[in-house]
């Protein structure tokens, strides 16, 4: 049972997300000083800390604690942002903040946002729930290319897994970058059934043992199907457009598909950290 409670920080993330990010002629300084903020309330999430304790990103306390999920992601973002961002609240470090020093820090805090999912997953493989699949797909697509491609690192062989990733760097980045990532795995990809053992035992189960060995031999490996898949997501993006491409436009969506239903701890807990990573975001139509 998780210590952390999202109500309770409601009120407080929507003033840091909107100062952060909403607020007109807000200054650089300003916008890394709240994300700090917002960054100790992701840690509280993180590591399910109740209320009542206190949480600041420097402290020895807290970097143990976060040493201990083993994730260089998570260590090295909140290294980046309490380092910034302590410099942006002391009157001591006066020169000018740029665009660069916040493109920093939001990248770091999008990789936070991906640290709450790979906890996730790694407490509930990827791809072994596709509601929960499709609602991750709601996301940003950086936010999904981040967490795809550490969970990626540590479970190579999870073909949902590279099938989605693939699909998250076209989406978060182009065509060219997606079709490059494939290129450089071409050999293991090639190596690489499409049909994972659970599913052949249902083909087998279903069609009998003769029939499913024709239709699994003839299935494609990862690197056809997803130079395939690539392909068509190319081409129905150059046609369309892409359907969104950050939280305000991704909110809608969200919105619209609401919640997994369930009361299973798999999907509580990811219908969690969905309402968590929404909080405080306004869509495109609200900030005109």
């Amino acid at each position: 049972m998780t210590r952390f409670n999202n109500e309770a920080y409601e009120a407080l993330v929507n003033d840091l997300i909107n100062d952060a990010f909403y607020l007109e002629g807000a200054s650089r300084r300003g916008t890394i000083a709240k994300i700090r903020q917002y960054a100790e309330v992701i840690v509280r999430k993180i590591l399910s800390l109740p209320k009542k304790n206190k949480v600041t990103l420097g402290e020895e306390r807290i970097i143990l604690s976060i040493k201990e999920k083993n994730n260089p992601l998570l260590l090295n973002s909140i290294k980046a942002i309490n380092k910034m961002g302590s410099k942006c609240t002391h009157t001591q470090f006066t020169r000018e903040i740029t665009e660069e020093d916040v493109k920093t820090v939001i990248d770091s805090l999008f990789n936070l946002y991906a640290c709450l999912l790979i906890d996730y997953f790694e407490k509930y493989e990827f791809g072994t729930n596709l509601e929960v699949v499709h609602q991750f797909s709601i996301l940003p697509p950086i936010i999904r290319h981040l967490t795809l491609e550490y969970l990626y690192s540590k479970y190579p062989e999870n073909i949902m897994i590279i099938d989605k990733l693939s699909l998250a760097i076209l989406k978060s980045h182009n065509e060219e970058a997606a079709i490059k990532w494939i290129e450089e795995r071409k050999e293991k990809l090639k190596a690489t059934p499409s049909v994972s053992k659970s599913a052949e035992n249902d083909i087998i189960e279903k069609a009998g043992e003769e029939l499913a060995r024709i239709i699994i031999s003839t299935a494609p490996n990862m690197y056809e199907l997803c130079t395939e898949r690539i392909n068509l997501v190319a081409d129905n993006i150059n046609k369309n457009g892409k359907l969104y491409n950050d939280f305000e436009s991704a909110i809608e969506h969200y919105r619209k598909s609401g919640t997994i239903i369930g009361e299973s701890s798999e999907v509580k807990e990811f219908n969690s950290i969905m309402e968590f990573l929404y909080l405080g975001r306004k869509s495109k139509s609200e900030l005109n």
